[in-house]
């Protein structure tokens, strides 16, 4: 919420940009110390696909049309609404690969 408020209502791109990086940082640190049976390398590649929508998102928003106002326009098109999706589909399936538990 905070990183699309900065976006739309505040209108400061660079201070939501930077809120998403923070959080997504956060996450990353995060399933570090979580998930350890992986190497760093893998985690970090499914890591950065559950990054992409977010950022994704935030283009999309940050380059939406807007009224005279600064507003959001309510029927803007999100082109790349079906490619987060589709990332965070895939995301998602990594990390139910992640939690299935092992053979031994």
């Amino acid at each position: 919420y905070s990183i699309v408020h900065t976006l739309v209502e505040n209108r400061s791109p660079s201070c939501g940009y930077a809120l998403l990086i923070i959080f997504q940082a956060a996450a990353l640190a995060l399933a570090v110390l979580d998930i350890s049976g992986l190497r760093r390398r893998s985690l970090l590649a499914i890591q950065a696909v559950g990054t992409l929508p977010a950022f994704l998102a935030a283009f999309a928003v940050h380059n939406a049309e807007r009224n005279e106002n600064g507003a959001v326009l309510p029927g803007e098109m999100y082109y790349t609404s079906p490619a987060m999706f589709l990332v965070q589909a895939v995301w998602l399936e990594r990390l139910l690969w992640v939690a299935k538990p092992s053979n031994d």
